[in-house]
C-alpha cells in the first residue's frame, strides 16, 4: 500500500522511556528519529540497514544530528514522526523529522520536536564514503518530488 507523502512512521510511547517527571527521557528522542529513518530508508528507498550491511557491506551512518524541542512527550503518547528530505549530496543525504503528538482530547497534532540527521553513505570494503547508489538516488528524488505534489 503507498502511504501519502511525506512518510509518517507512528509509535505508541510506552512507559519505559520515561524519567522520574513521568516525561520521555531526553536520549530516547535520537531513538525514536533514527527508528523512523530506518523504516523510511527500507520502504521508500528500499535499502534496509540490515541487509545492506550483512549481505552488500555498506551502510549509511549517521555523520552529523541535532535536534530541537518544541513539547513534552509521556508514555502512552501516539507518536508521529514525518520524514523529510532536505538536501541530496553526492554521498549524503538529510533528513528532516519531525515528530509531533496525538492530543488524546483534541486529535489536534502538537510538535514535540524537530531533528535534522545527514547520513552518508558507505562502502566497508573501501573504507569510506561512496556515492549514493544510482537506484536509491532515484527513489529519494521521486520522493522529494511527489512531497513537493502533495504539499
Amino acid at each position: 500500500m503507498e502511504q501519502l507523502k511525506p512518510y509518517v512512521h507512528w509509535r505508541i510511547i510506552p512507559f519505559g522511556d520515561t524519567d522520574a517527571a513521568a516525561i520521555v527521557y531526553t536520549p530516547r528522542f535520537s531513538d525514536y528519529c533514527m527508528e523512523a529513518a530506518e523504516v523510511w530508508f527500507r520502504d521508500v528507498i528500499d535499502f534496509d540497514w540490515f541487509q545492506i550491511n550483512t549481505e552488500r557491506g555498506m551502510g549509511s551512518p549517521v555523520v552529523h544530528m541535532d535536534i530541537d524541542f518544541k513539547g513534552p512527550l509521556k508514555g502512552g503518547d501516539k507518536l508521529a514522526v514525518e520524514v523529510n528530505v532536505v538536501k541530496i549530496g553526492r554521498s549524503t543525504v538529510t533528513l528532516q523529522l519531525k515528530g509531533k503528538r496525538k492530543d488524546k482530547e483534541t486529535n489536534e497534532m502538537i510538535s514535540s520536536f524537530i531533528g535534522n540527521f545527514i547520513f552518508c553513505f558507505t562502502s566497508i570494503e573501501k573504507k569510506g564514503a561512496i556515492a549514493i547508489p544510482d537506484i536509491q538516488r532515484k527513489y529519494i528524488e521521486d520522493y522529494v518530488k511527489n512531497c513537493k505534489l502533495n504539499a
